[in-house]
């Protein structure tokens, strides 16, 4: 029996920043039961305004350390007061940064990761049930 609440639950966003507005995966079931909203970096001056305004569930960051530190995005959405509780997922290549400790996100993925591991994480930041994907 399907449970009523979930039935009128409003559809969830992630908000999707990175380099080039790529899509995270076409393949993925978790993803595709969100509202995708997808920013570059290049509009970064638009970026909290947006947050503010509409609330996203889930913001992921996909960019270059280096972008971050310079834009200092992840500081601005945790100071902000309409946007410090929204879950960060920060996404980068690189297995240790000096300065990863001082950020304020709630979880990181190291690149390559798999499409398990990125619903899984998705899942826990958001609240949703763990995606159980059947092995081929």
């Amino acid at each position: 029996m399907e449970n009523p609440v979930k039935s009128k639950r409003k559809v969830q966003t992630l908000l999707i920043v990175n380099d080039d507005r790529t899509k995270l995966s076409d393949n993925s079931t978790v993803l595709t039961s969100f509202n995708q909203i997808y920013f570059s970096i290049t509009e970064a001056p638009t970026i909290l305004p947006w947050v503010q305004q509409h609330q996203p569930d889930l913001i992921i960051l996909d960019l270059k350390w280096s972008k971050v530190v310079e834009l200092q995005l992840i500081a601005a959405l945790r100071l902000d007061w309409l946007t410090r509780n929204i879950p960060i997922l920060m996404i980068t290549n690189l297995p240790s940064v000096p300065f990863a400790a001082s950020l304020d996100y709630n979880a990181c993925l190291i690149k390559p990761y798999t499409l398990l591991e990125l619903e899984q994480t998705i899942c826990s930041l958001v609240s949703l049930p763990v995606y159980n994907r059947k092995k081929a």
